[in-house]
């Protein structure tokens, strides 16, 4: 059975929160995708999922019992005029990339973003990360804007690109997001 036959995508649930945190843990720790500097805790996860996931869809791929990888999204900001715009976000655990997880993580999520009737999806780059990008662009995103020597991580300065996918046409918004289906 090939390595895609066995993966599978459903939505996050609390008791994945802790292999999530040690996939992006990795990246935090060792490159300068993720801005942050130190680790997360479990519990900050599970704090962002209990507030987001019921509008945002959180998902991750599954092989077996173990969780390698997961996609989520979240506001992209705060004021009002932005709610059908979110920032999309794949981490995919780093002994299993060039194996299709992200692929299959962002196909899911940005299907449930469109039948939620949400509007636009960011993604934000740190960069280099050509993976990311290809990733992104595979997808139908377009980058959009460059901050230049936006973060220094790594005793280096980083880029940070912008790519954007449209979700939904038309002109008027909808006039309510509908919440995540969490049955598919």
């Amino acid at each position: 059975m090939s390595s895609a036959a066995r993966l599978r995508v459903r939505p996050a649930e609390a008791r994945d929160l802790d292999q999530v945190c040690a996939i992006v843990n990795h990246f935090i720790e060792t490159t300068a995708f993720n801005f942050r500097i130190e680790s997360q805790q479990v519990e900050e996860w599970l704090h962002n999922w209990e507030r987001l996931h019921r509008l945002y869809p959180w998902l991750v791929a599954i092989e077996g019992q173990r969780v390698i990888g997961v996609a989520y999204a979240a506001p992209w900001k705060a004021r009002d005029a932005y709610l059908w715009t979110v920032e999309s976000t794949v981490y995919v655990d780093h002994e299993c990339h060039r194996r299709g997880v992200g692929h299959a993580l962002y196909t899911e999520l940005l299907a449930r973003l469109e039948r939620q009737g949400f509007r636009t999806s960011i993604g934000v780059i740190a960069l280099p990360n050509p993976a990311s990008v290809r990733l992104h662009e595979r997808h139908g995103f377009v980058q959009i804007g460059l901050l230049a020597d936006a973060g220094s991580k790594l005793k280096r300065w980083h880029d940070v690109g912008f790519w954007q996918r449209r979700l939904n046409g038309g002109e008027q918004a909808p006039p309510t997001l509908t919440p995540v289906d969490n049955d598919g």
